[in-house]
This record gives structure tokens, C-alpha cells and sequence, in this order.
């Protein structure tokens, strides 16, 4: 491994020119922006980063931009989803040569998967490149069970973390029993990330971090520290209002945290993919109203 991974993930959009191409100028002013702000990571091309909607050559592309503006300063994961074992594994090659340093990856959910299918797409992921792998528990609505990860851990010793997207803040302290420490459980759920640390994940991944990085680190260094007061009250006064409004649907918060880094004047555009839309009239004031209760407009 070359970097401890951990810590606040962002969760990276993939910001657009008007046309939808990639802004590379935006994406580096928005790494910067994160940066500078004290996360642990970034963590690109998931699904806040459209990345389903990008064919292969061109996330490889955003692999090549991001690990390039990032330039070392944080470790950098790269999500290798897809419905084609086969172009995980492809996607797995390239990102490791790319420089990233670690994949991330969801089961594959075109359509059901038993876990036998889902292990063996896993693995394939596992035997493509010697890089640590993050696995996403409840993307795309697939839950991974209990009995799978802990397979997982005893098999597939490159597979390290379990982002944790689903409202059970408690797997957290069900995964490091089952599964004895091989495999670290993240807090994945941006509107239970405080209650996902104080079950004990070692990390986070947050796509509210494009708007407030550095309260997110700040709330997970507090949790690790012991202050649970001040790690509260972070999440109560910012990471909660932010959310209630830019996180109501999982149809939605890619447009709202485009359009506030757009407001915030660190991307050009809060252009979203076809057949991706803008938030209506009345979200967009609602969220704006957020955003100036908790000072970032």
C-alpha cells in the first residue's frame, strides 16, 4: 500500500464544460479547493462523479487528470463500477497504472446478482492490480451480506474497505466483528456519517466534502480524538443543514452540490450529464437558503 487510506474521502463531482465534456480547468480548481481545505483523500468517478454515465476511455482520461492535479498530495481512489467484470478489470489496469492508489467499486447491478457472482466480479477486480480496494456496500441498492464480506476478508486479502451506504449506522460494529479487522468499514452515507464514526469506521466517504471539506475532516478528526460534543455540534450546525437540503434524494444531490460549488465560484458550470437534471426552482432556493445559514454564500 503506498499511502494510508482513511480519514475524509471527498467524493468528487467530474465538473462539465456547457457541451458536457470534462472542465479540466474547473476540476483543478476544485481539487485545490478540497484540498486546502484538509481532506484525507479524493475518491473520483464514483456515483457522485457521474461515472456511469462516462464510457471507458473517457473516465480513464479523468483517471489521468485527477491523479495528475492531485500531484501526491493526497492518496486518490479511482471507481472502477461496472455491470462488465470485464470492464472493472480494464478500468483496475489503467488506474493503477495511472498512479491512483486504491479502486473502489460497487457489485455489479445491472441486474440481480447471487453472491457467488459477486464475489468472483470482485475478485477479478482483486487479481487485476496489486492495489487496495474499496467495496460499497448498498450502491446501487445491492447490500452486500454479512456472510459475503467475511468471505471476502479471508480470500481476497487486497480487499480493505467497506463504504457503508445504507441507513444501518450499526453494520459498522457488525463488519469489525464478522470480519476481525481485514476489512475497515467506512462511513458512506452522507446524511449518517457522525452516527456511522461513533459505531467506529476508521474512515469516510462524503460528496458533501466538495462544499464543506474542512468541517467534515474537522468532525472526523473529533470523533477519532474522543470529542464527541465538538464533533456534534459540527454536524448539527453544518453538515446537517447542508444536507437536508442538497442530499434529500439520491436522484438530485450531484445538481445540488454542482450548482453550490457553481455559486461558490469554483466551477464554471453546474452542468450535469443527459439524463441527469437541474434541481427546480424551489430546491434551488432551498438550497441556496442552506448555504447562506451555513456561511458558504
Amino acid at each position: 500500500m503506498k499511502k494510508e487510506i482513511g480519514g475524509n474521502q471527498c467524493l468528487i463531482v467530474t465538473p462539465l464544460k456547457e457541451d458536457e465534456s470534462v472542465d479540466a480547468e474547473s476540476t483543478g480548481k476544485m481539487l485545490d479547493f478540497i484540498i486546502g481545505h484538509g481532506v484525507h483523500g479524493v475518491l473520483a468517478q464514483g456515483s457522485t462523479g457521474e461515472g456511469f454515465l462516462f464510457d471507458t476511455d473517457e473516465r480513464k482520461a479523468f483517471a489521468d487528470l485527477v491523479v495528475s492535479q492531485v500531484n501526491g498530495r493526497v492518496p486518490v481512489g479511482f471507481c472502477v463500477e461496472s455491470s462488465s467484470t470485464a470492464v472493472s478489470v480494464e478500468l483496475s489496469r489503467h488506474a493503477e497504472k495511472a498512479g491512483a492508489d486504491y479502486l473502489f467499486t460497487t457489485a455489479p447491478y445491472r441486474h440481480p446478482h447471487k453472491g457467488g457472482g459477486i464475489f468472483e466480479h470482485f475478485k477479478a477486480i482483486h487479481d487485476a492490480a496489486d492495489l487496495p480496494i474499496a467495496v460499497y456496500d448498498g450502491g446501487a441498492g445491492v447490500e452486500l451480506s454479512l456472510d459475503l464480506l467475511e468471505k471476502i476478508s479471508n480470500e481476497l486479502p487486497r480487499i480493505k474497505y467497506c463504504k457503508i451506504f445504507l441507513e444501518k449506522p450499526e453494520k459498522i460494529a457488525q463488519i469489525m466483528d464478522r470480519c476481525k479487522g481485514k476489512i475497515i468499514p467506512w462511513a458512506g452515507h452522507d446524511r449518517l456519517t457522525y452516527l456511522m464514526l461513533c459505531y467506529g469506521a476508521y474512515g469516510m466517504t462524503s460528496a458533501a466534502s466538495c462544499i464543506i471539506p474542512r468541517e467534515n475532516s474537522e468532525m472526523f478528526d473529533r470523533v477519532k480524538a474522543g470529542k464527541l460534543e465538538e464533533a456534534r455540534k459540527i454536524y448539527l450546525s453544518t453538515v446537517c443543514p447542508l444536507n437536508a437540503m442538497a442530499f434529500f434524494s439520491v436522484l438530485d444531490f450531484i445538481a445540488a452540490y454542482k450548482l453550490a460549488l457553481y455559486w461558490m465560484g469554483i466551477i464554471k458550470t453546474p452542468t450535469v450529464r443527459k439524463p441527469l437534471v437541474q434541481l427546480d426552482s424551489v430546491m434551488q432556493r432551498e438550497l441556496r437558503g442552506a448555504l447562506k445559514f451555513i456561511g458558504k454564500l
